[in-house]
């Protein structure tokens, strides 16, 4: 019975993925016709991203058990650095996150139809690691937009996890973050992995932790950037968010 079940829910969850996918990005569409600010269009596709993603996160059957919302600071944008367990991650950070945030994500979500066009529209960025040159223009991008006030949120493994546990943080993050110098959020997400693992369709709902840490500042790395520094504060960047997930376990 729980096999069948397993089909069933996960045959509803895709099909509510293209059903809310479709409807949510005609709507925005729709809205955006009547509006001639660029970045007020960008707003509503973002707000209807968010939107999006609560519909989703309540398809899917997850519990989520989320702390230290209270750690965000509402003065300052940010950097959230969350590990990265499942596709399920994208549409929990849209549904719970408060901020106005822009995504960096794999390259290849921007070609998916309907959805592609609708992150794109949204304002969140593709990170293509394969292609340097690319990728250094992308962060020269990302940093600019921090310097705007914007905020992000950046995978610092930059893929997902194949077996569930933390995976070397990029050393992209790391530059970002040296040359921003904007105040880093580490998220813990530990769940995800056993409700959608990379490679399969099926979904087993089950409970998920989010920890969402205190403010952190690397300013010991900010002055010289190089592959040594960078290194240093991805293991320590990595090291803090084992730790929330660790304690979110304990709790």
């Amino acid at each position: 019975m729980r096999e069948i079940f397993r089909y069933v829910h996960s045959a509803f969850f895709w099909s509510c993925v293209l059903i809310c996918s479709v409807a949510t990005h005609i709507f925005c569409n729709t809205r955006a016709l009547f509006v001639k600010d660029e970045s007020k269009k960008e707003e509503i596709y973002r707000k209807g991203g968010k939107f999006w993603g609560s519909l989703i996160t309540a398809a899917s059957l997850v519990k989520v058990n989320i702390s230290g919302l209270e750690n965000i600071p509402a003065d300052t944008n940010v950097i959230f650095t969350p590990n990265h367990q499942s596709y399920i991650d994208i549409f929990i950070l849209l549904k719970y996150l408060p901020y106005s945030f822009k995504f960096i994500i794999m390259r290849k979500l921007f070609r998916v139809p309907v959805v592609g066009p609708h992150i794109k529209r949204s304002g969140f960025i593709s990170l293509d690691r394969k292609d340097r040159k690319n990728s250094i223009d992308t962060i020269h991008r990302i940093i600019d937009l921090l310097k705007k006030n914007e905020s992000i949120v950046i995978f610092p493994e930059g893929i997902l996890t194949k077996d569930g546990n933390l995976g070397d943080f990029s050393r992209g993050a790391s530059i970002i973050i040296q040359y921003s110098r904007k105040p880093v959020i580490p998220i813990a997400i530990d769940g995800t992995f056993g409700v959608l693992p990379k490679g399969t369709w099926k979904l087993r709902p089950a409970g998920v932790n989010v920890r969402i840490g205190k403010p952190v500042y690397f300013e010991k790395y900010y002055d010289e950037v190089n592959k040594s520094t960078s290194l240093g504060l991805a293991y320590e960047l990595k090291t803090i968010v084992a730790g929330l997930k660790d304690n979110g376990r304990k709790g």
